[in-house]
């Protein structure tokens, strides 16, 4: 029979986690691994109790390493006892899961192999914190902008998988709350399936048990969202100057000495500077910002994008300059801002498309 091993996570819980970890060991065939992310003396008569249960391990940070750490402490331990085909459900210390949602998600489990499935809670109560909607709305929509997949609920601590995604977890990047955000970006990227599952959703007096820190976590969070497209802006941003360094340059070594250039020498400098600034794009674009392996299809496909953004970008700052009476150069620095961003979604979603998985 399959085991399953329950992650848990604890950074100074109440008493009631002990009551919280019985529920759960009446499930059928569990593992409890709780992880004392560093929660100090105060906390362990909790962390003693829970040594004393039947299948109930505690892991021990001796300083508060962050949730990512933590979790990566208790993979480790599992991929160390576990055997092929066992179950991995991660859940939270503070009573937001309940225990009957728990063994749903393991029921479900066994139909969905090589699968992260997350516990997707609904936000529609009126006693759901303002901040855990505000965040979990913000999340959803900027992942959907940078993987163009949508999940109602990124934030969620409540997920589940197989040990053919074990090692994966553990490669993840991330130590604090960003790293379950990597997560999802990982398993979008190497095509991991992720499956939602509704679970009720509990928030006990405003959920005081959260060592969330709105303004550092979420900039934490966020910054996992925006790593690769902040690399893809570094990209244009190198090869843009490096274009008009070219260009100079070029025009400056054939030149006339006088400050007039024909109209051949600016057009000659123009390709010579674009094509070697594009090459440049490509290449750190492809090996540095999506890490593709994919060659020959998409170079074409980089050079028939180059020509399509050219051409969308003439044909809206004409129709801005021509329909709303807009300034040329106004028009092109909104044009081609939102054009940066289409760049990049083509460019992940076709140019660079990865086509194998990671993992098996």
């Amino acid at each position: 029979m399959k085991k399953t091993y329950i992650i848990i996570p604890a950074l100074e819980p109440e008493l009631e986690f002990c009551d919280y970890v019985r529920k759960l060991q009446k499930m059928q065939n569990p593992y409890i691994v709780v992880i004392d992310d560093g929660s100090g003396e105060n906390y362990q008569t909790v962390f003693q109790t829970l040594k004393h249960m039947e299948n109930c391990v505690v892991l021990t940070h001796h300083k508060n390493e962050g949730k990512g750490a933590a979790l990566k402490t208790g993979f480790q331990y599992v991929k160390e006892q576990a055997e092929e085909g066992d179950h991995i459900v991660c859940v939270d210390c503070d009573g937001q899961h309940a225990v009957e949602d728990v063994v749903a998600i393991c029921e479900k489990m066994k139909r969905y192999p090589g699968t992260l499935l997350l516990g997707s809670r609904a936000f529609s109560g009126g006693n759901i914190p303002f901040r855990s909607l505000i965040g979990n709305r913000t999340t959803s929509f900027f992942l959907w902008i940078m993987s163009g997949r949508w999940l109602s609920d990124t934030q969620t601590g409540f997920r589940a998988f197989d040990t053919s995604l074990l090692e994966l977890m553990l490669e993840v990047s991330g130590t604090r709350f960003e790293y379950e955000m990597q997560v999802l970006l990982t398993c979008i990227q190497n095509k991991i399936p992720i499956r939602t599952e509704s679970i009720r959703t509990i928030y006990q007096d405003g959920n005081p048990g959260s060592h969330f820190r709105p303004v550092r976590d979420s900039f934490g969070v966020l910054g996992a969202l925006f790593s690769n497209i902040g690399k893809f802006g570094l990209s244009s941003f190198l090869c843009a100057l490096l274009d008009v360094c070219l260009f100079w340059l070029m025009l400056n070594m054939t030149g006339n000495g006088k400050g007039m250039f024909g109209l051949h020498t600016v057009f000659a400098a123009t390709v010579v500077a674009r094509i070697a600034s594009a090459g440049a794009n490509y290449k750190m674009n492809r090996h540095l910002v999506f890490e593709s392996k994919t060659r020959s299809q998409s170079l074409m496909r980089y050079a028939l994008l180059c020509y399509a953004l050219t051409a969308a970008s003439a044909v809206s700052v004409f129709g801005m300059n021509r329909i709303l009476h807009i300034n040329p150069a106004t028009s092109k620095i909104v044009c081609d801002s939102i054009l940066f961003f289409v760049s990049y979604r083509i460019q992940k979603s076709w140019v660079f498309l990865r086509t194998e998985r990671v993992r098996e």
